[in-house]
């Protein structure tokens, strides 16, 4: 494995998941001081997710054209530029073009983290450092809602939260310039285009990983603001139980990685959803808030559920991530938006069963792709 080439993609991951997890605290904080609806802070996100969506179909042709790691730096470069413009946005308008950009900063940076491990890791390890890499999502995700917490006692200095990644993006392009030589040229961009086209079967695998991520997100970038709004939480004791959602995924991802063998996967996947769904809704039928940390438990279904599809589909691997990645971006747009407007209507306490809704739509494509493919999860 080139280390330096790992550390690269490792640090585009966590600088992803660092900006990324902390837009759940900045809801309550952004309504506060800007005094926006639910609805108008979730258009915030909805419109990243857009630009996340049009930023990951550009990727591929763009990759096509351009070596791995001009393509980073580039991305290194345009994140130092949209974490630093965070103090500019003093508006609503404003607020909603940076969240906007922003977006596009989040989804580039987590597909090249993917392709500069891809590109590092010898085909015998790749497995082993992907499972790495998607650990060290669980354990990066798990700082930023605590630190964010903390800062936002203050909500008006939430713009240092973002302008903090700043130096980071910058330090990690310079490292990246000057410890990789070469171009990385991938080998997936020498071969030949994969056809776009979907049929039936591949449509339901795009249905189960859509809708579990919905769960994921949901849960993750609301769980703050009903915390705040429906149990009177402060922001940084919300943004502990947000903290603790991630530690638990970490801890379930790390743990499937050591000890899981390939016979047991199916189990673990169809395990992870389901015991998530139960631990998320007993704690909001109950009132138990430690329970909903507990939904982290799903943590495995992604990274095994992602290694079913791409060894299921071998001949279009990678033109069904490129779908997965950005109906996923597209139909985060709709729910965040969704959530946002539920919540200033019906009430937080209404709307946040929204992520019980989503799992429950995994379970059950999840369930008719088995039905329908007599190898699927095997």
């Amino acid at each position: 494995m080139r280390w330096s080439i790992f550390i690269c993609g490792a640090g585009l991951l966590c600088l992803g998941a660092w900006v990324d997890n902390m837009r759940g605290p900045l809801i309550p904080a952004v309504t506060e001081i800007l005094d926006l609806s639910y609805q108008e802070a979730a258009l915030t996100i909805s419109l990243g997710n857009l630009v996340a969506m049009f930023s990951t179909w550009l990727l591929m042709p763009i990759l096509n054209r351009k070596p791995l790691k001009n393509v980073g730096l580039g991305v290194l470069i345009y994140t130092t530029l949209i974490c630093a413009c965070a103090c500019l946005a003093t508006t609503k308008i404003k607020l909603f073009l940076w969240g906007a950009l922003l977006g596009g900063c989040i989804s580039t940076m987590g597909s090249l983290s993917n392709l500069f491990v891809q590109s590092g890791a010898e085909d015998g390890r790749r497995g082993q450092m992907m499972s790495a890499l998607h650990s060290i999502y669980g354990l990066s995700s798990f700082f930023a809602p605590w630190v964010a917490g903390v800062a936002l006692s203050e909500p008006q200095r939430w713009p240092w939260l973002f302008m903090a990644a700043s130096p980071v993006a910058l330090g990690l392009a310079i490292f990246l310039q000057i410890k990789i030589k070469e171009p990385m040229n991938d080998e997936s961009q020498t071969q030949e285009p994969q056809p776009m086209s979907l049929e039936s079967l591949h449509v339901l695998a795009i249905i189960v990983l859509v809708s579990y991520v919905l769960g994921e997100v949901l849960i993750s970038t609301w769980l703050p603001s009903y915390l705040v709004k429906e149990h009177q939480l402060s922001i940084r004791d919300a943004s502990f139980y947000t903290s603790m959602f991630f530690a638990t995924m970490f801890v379930s991802r790390v743990a499937c990685g050591i000890w899981s063998t390939p016979r047991w996967h199916r189990v673990i996947i169809w395990g992870s959803i389901l015991v998530s769904l139960v631990c998320f809704t007993l704690g909001r039928l109950t009132g138990w808030l430690w329970l909903l940390p507990l939904a982290g438990l799903l943590g495995p279904f992604f990274p095994l559920y992602v290694t079913w599809v791409s060894l299921r589909f071998p001949d279009r691997d990678r033109s069904l991530i490129i779908w997965m990645l950005s109906l996923m971006q597209a139909a985060l747009a709709v729910s965040n938006f969704m959530m946002g407007r539920l919540a200033d209507y019906v009430g937080f306490n209404l709307a946040f069963w929204l992520p019980v809704v989503t799992m429950l739509c995994t379970v059950l494509s999840l369930k008719i792709l088995e039905n329908r493919d007599r190898h699927a999860l095997i």
